[in-house]
This record gives structure tokens, sequence and C-alpha cells, in this order.
């Protein structure tokens, strides 16, 4: 093999890491399943070819040839695709945010409860989570309490006859659908054991969840007391926010940011 030879072949195994990161971003892009089950799964293949890739842009930043101006572009072409992820409004979330939706679409949040307080059968649980019109997932609990959770795929597969179990029309889970669209929001979970409360998924970041639960009466003084040392945020005494954590980082609001946030907003 000639100088040029190996030359070229150095180079093309230079991009190998940029390109293993550049799939890792997109399979993030494409869904949070896919990118936990990347992220859990394939760390020691993403984590070397993270840390190679960022070793090797500073080392090529000179672009003294075409190679290293390749690695240097497609480093940056990585770190503007992670950029504009972050920077998206679905990919940003905290209390403040959370106050404002809720202050502008509590009517409709209302409406909703009411609405899946009659749709869903007695003695039935539901879970449904969209992406836009998507069906993401769709968990139900029928009279016989067994549980079938589906998810992707099997969701939409098995939608009608989840729907039977729970007494579900079409037309009730498209105005849920709807619904939720309408308010910013992408999924509900309800319990027809607890029908007071209804939990609206209001935005998932990264894989963690911020939901809204929702009291259609004012908490108990139990309730209140609960809610203040708690996890969770009390927002008024019909509504508190959640936060549930994913694989990695906080699995419920940051004491610092839960504490700021109630110094602020007096729930009562």
């Amino acid at each position: 093999m000639d100088e040029h030879s190996r030359r070229t072949l150095f180079g093309i195994l230079k991009l190998i890491p940029f390109a293993i990161v550049t799939a890792i971003i997109i399979s993030i892009w494409i869904g949070k399943d896919i990118g936990f089950f990347v992220f859990v799964f394939f760390w020691w293949l993403w984590i070397p070819a993270l840390i190679i890739s960022i070793v090797l842009f500073f080392a090529s930043i000179r672009c003294r040839n075409k190679w290293e101006l390749a690695t240097v572009i497609w480093g940056a072409v990585n770190v503007l695709l992670l950029a504009v992820f972050f920077m998206l409004p679905g990919q940003k979330c905290n209390p403040d945010v959370m106050a404002t939706h809720y202050d502008e679409h509590h009517t409709e949040m209302e409406d909703l409860h009411r609405y899946v307080q009659s749709a869903i059968a007695d003695s039935c649980d539901m879970t449904l989570e969209f992406n836009g019109n998507k069906l993401e997932r769709f968990y139900v609990k029928g009279p016989d309490k067994r549980y079938l959770p589906y998810s992707g795929k099997k969701a939409e597969q098995n939608k009608d006859s989840l729907m039977t179990i729970v007494r579900l029309s079409q037309e009730e889970y498209d105005n849920i659908c709807k619904q939720l669209k309408d308010m910013g929001c992408i999924g509900i979970d309800y319990s027809q054991s607890t029908p007071e409360r209804l939990m609206i998924w209001f935005r998932r970041v990264g894989w963690g969840l911020y939901c809204y639960t929702l009291l259609d009466r004012p908490m108990t003084d139990e309730e209140k007391a609960s809610a203040m040392n708690g996890v969770v945020i009390p927002y008024n005494d019909h509504c508190y926010f959640n936060y549930y954590g994913g694989a990695v980082g906080q699995e419920t609001f940051p004491e610092k940011v839960r504490e700021d946030f109630l110094r602020k907003h007096k729930p009562w």
C-alpha cells in the first residue's frame, strides 16, 4: 500500500467515530424508545466514539489536509444537530413553563377530565400517549384487573381490542387525541378507582416526563400537607405538577428547582 492509500485509509478510519455519534443523534431524533435502547445497550460503542471524536476534532482543528477538514466539519455538524435538538420548544420544560401552560389551558384540561370520566368504563384504567396523531402507548386494565401495556407499533396493532376492554369508542378515542393536541399535551393516565384524579402528560424532555395531576375537587388538608412535604409541586388546590425521570438523571424535580418555584408561587 502506497503512502497516498495509507493516508486515505487513515482519514476514513478517523471519520468512523463521527459517523457513530451521528447515528446516535439520529436515533434520539427518531424517538425516545430507540434512543433509550441505543443509550443503554450500546454504551460500549457510543461512549468511546464520543470521546475519540472530541479528541480528533481538536487535533484536526488546524485543517492541514482534506481529512482534517472533513473531521472538523463533521464534528461541527454533530454539535449543531445536538444543539438544534435541545433548543426545540418540546425539549425544554420546568415548573415555570408548566405554570404558564396550565394557566392558558386549565379550562380545556378540566373539560378533558370530565370527558374521560364519562368515556371510560367502570373498574377500568387507561394510559394513552400520542406523538401528534400517532399512538405511542396504550395501556389498559379491565374489570378483570389484567394489565395490558402496549407501545409503538404493538399499541396501534392492538388499539381496537384495548378500546373494547375499557369501552372506549372510536369517536371518544379521536376526541381525546384532539383535545390533547389542541392543549399542547401528549397523554393521559386515568383510573376509575380514583375518578377524581386525572394525570395529563405535558411534555417529554429526554427520557423525563412532565405531568399535571388534576383533581375535580379541592385538596384536603392532608393532601395539601403531603404535597408540600413530598416531591411534587402543588400549584393550586386542584392541580400539582409531577416529574418522572428516565434512565439517567433526577427521578423527581430537583429540590432546588422545587423550592425556588414554591418560594415564588404560593399554592394557597
